[in-house]
């Protein structure tokens, strides 16, 4: 309640409009709000020979994946990964709709592997006994032919979803029963996070919601600007210590203190001179390394920003909304184009820089890109049409690539020295 009367004020100065109605873009315009029109020119297109080699940490072996971004700050560590891209387990669990619902939580305990499907059902899947150990499914007949996007959360013996319906629900992960239930209405259209035994997410309205784990019950909420267009995913959230962050569809980035519960400091990260043609603002994960915030979005700038003060501490021009991988002195980024480009963290120098469509046999489509993943001192990306790029990190060199499938939409995750993945027919892939 405390929260709420803080934010309240705030919330009517900055939110004068009814949650419910569609942003007026002229008021955006009046506000100095920089609106996107135009395609933009902010395209990374070259490569950058290394001219030294990256001392990167120690990798250290995973053994779980309970966050859909790794971690709740979504800090990557440097995994232990061979990378000999051999199969060991290939199997069709879900089901699918539509191929242009690609977002999805995948996650791993000990040998069992945690997702759901786009009509719905959430999987306890036994890799070693390479069956379904259950399967749930909440919706009501009348939601049978609409795409479901689930994200999960997996804390201890509870597995948390929400999803693109408005509901969020909680599922002991040794029956698979529904422990609660709870449906807010608006779509949920951000990751599952956790800090303090409080569950985050953010609604299509932009709204951030704090909810007790127990029972799904709110405890506060805040809501920001909201776009036009709501693109599935639209929001992120970021948390270290008692910091929490998390953006909007118009390109806000919010920092509040969780112990003081004030609003620190709010950022627009849409670049002022580009302009995109769809009016569909997309964000990568917002990345959290101890005092700093990395972040960039479809609109044509990486940013490193200061955690305390929002400052711009350095930025470059290009246009990524995948995860970045923080490690040491460096920060290795994937570009919406197949750049892969390591930079010094402290003046955001490019160190090296490598274009992944060379070695792609499919150069008359655009392909997207996904990834990255920091293992064994190399780089893991895939493609759209199927491939899984290895880069080594220390100098930018190419190494080898496969093609593991013919329709990949998402990043892989490593765990136990095996990559796992979910192609777009929710097909299950293990790779060693």
């Amino acid at each position: 309640m405390k929260l709420f009367l803080i934010f309240l004020s705030l919330f009517i100065f900055s939110c004068s409009i009814d949650k419910d109605k569609k942003v007026d873009l002229e008021i955006f315009k009046k506000q100095g709000e920089k609106i996107n029109v135009f395609e933009a020119n902010n395209v990374f297109d070259k490569e950058v020979d290394s001219r030294i080699v990256l001392q990167l940490n120690q990798p250290q072996i995973n053994k779980k994946w309970s966050y859909e971004h790794f971690s709740s700050s979504n800090f990557y560590d440097h995994l232990v990964y061979e990378g000999k891209f051999q199969d060991i387990f290939k199997k069709n669990i879900g089901d699918y709709i539509n191929k242009n619902n690609d977002s999805g939580s995948l996650l791993v305990f000990e040998n069992f592997v945690f997702f759901s499907d786009e009509k719905g059902k959430i999987y306890k899947f036994d890799t070693n006994g390479q069956k379904i150990i259950w399967e749930l499914k909440i919706y009501e007949s009348s939601y049978n032919n609409y795409p479901k996007n689930i994200a999960l959360f997996l804390n201890d013996d509870v597995l948390f979803a929400a999803d693109n319906l408005g509901f969020i629900y909680s599922i002991d992960v040794q029956t698979g029963k529904t422990i609660w239930q709870q449906n807010y209405g608006i779509p949920f259209s951000s990751h599952l996070n956790f800090h303090k035994g409080i569950l985050y997410v953010v609604n299509q309205n932009s709204r951030l919601y704090a909810f007790n784990p127990l029972d799904g019950q709110k405890i506060w909420s805040f809501e920001s600007l909201s776009g036009l267009i709501k693109p599935s995913r639209s929001s992120n959230i970021s948390l270290h210590d008692n910091k929490l962050l998390f953006s909007n569809d118009v390109g806000d980035i919010t920092a509040i203190d969780l112990n003081q519960q004030v609003i620190t400091w709010t950022k627009n990260i849409l670049s002022q001179n580009s302009i995109s043609n769809n009016l569909v603002f997309k964000i990568s994960n917002i990345l959290i390394d101890k005092k700093d915030v990395y972040v960039s979005s479809n609109s044509g700038d990486l940013f490193n920003l200061n955690l305390e003060t929002g400052e711009i501490k350095w930025s470059q021009k290009l246009s990524s909304i995948q995860n970045h991988i923080s490690s040491d002195k460096y920060l290795f980024v994937l570009t919406e184009n197949g750049f892969v480009i390591a930079f010094n963290k402290i003046n955001g120098t490019i160190l090296w820089s490598l274009n992944l469509t060379k070695f792609s046999k499919n150069n008359k489509t655009s392909l997207d890109y996904y990834g990255l993943l920091l293992a064994s001192n190399n780089l893991y990306a895939t493609s759209s049409n199927g491939d899984i790029y290895k880069i080594s990190a220390n100098d930018g060199k190419y190494i080898s690539h496969k093609k593991i499938n013919n329709d990949l939409s998402r990043a892989p995750i490593i765990v136990d020295n095996k990559l796992l993945i979910l192609n777009r027919s929710s097909e299950l892939i293990i790779l060693n």
